[in-house]
């Protein structure tokens, strides 16, 4: 799959911190959260990052940042995903998920990429949530020897 948006780097860092600034600005409980993201791209690799985003009702909104290393293959992930709520089983809540990232290489070979998913999160504590997220992402010809599976482990809190 091919995927092509004409947005250059920096606008792309703009759009986020813009989305960041106004979900900030508007949150009744903006989500802070860390996580450890496993990369089974054809380049199997781990990776850690951090989310803000805030929930409004089933629908949700984040924006992320991951660090990806692996020698002269390092990745900074920037990633604008929503999310609904479709299921609550017991405590844990299922999301589908859906998003773009802008994906900048050590190697130079930059570009965007598309994901879809899934996620689960279960209350551990008052505000604490912890996630565990599934997403297949594809990108433009530049970048898709990053298509395949990722699999992130985190946790959430959300100043209420």
């Amino acid at each position: 799959m091919v995927v092509n948006f004409f947005i250059k780097k920096e606008n792309m860092k703009k759009i986020l911190f813009a989305t960041l600034a106004t979900m900030a600005l508007s949150a009744s409980a903006v989500e802070v959260g860390v996580n450890g993201t496993r990369d089974y791209s054809g380049t199997d690799r781990t990776g850690y990052g951090v989310t803000v985003g805030e929930k409004f009702g089933k629908f949700g909104a984040e924006v992320g940042y991951n660090k990806f290393t692996q020698g002269s293959n390092d990745q900074d992930r920037y990633s604008l995903v929503g999310s609904y709520d479709v299921a609550k089983v017991g405590p844990v809540t299922l999301a589908v998920k859906g998003g773009v990232a802008y994906l900048d290489n050590q190697t130079g070979a930059n570009g965007y990429a598309v994901s879809a998913g899934v996620g689960a999160s279960v209350p551990v504590y008052k505000n604490l949530a912890a996630t565990v997220d599934y997403r297949r992402q594809e990108g433009q010809s530049r970048v898709n020897a990053f298509d395949g599976n990722q699999i992130a482990v985190g946790l959430k809190y959300a100043f209420k």
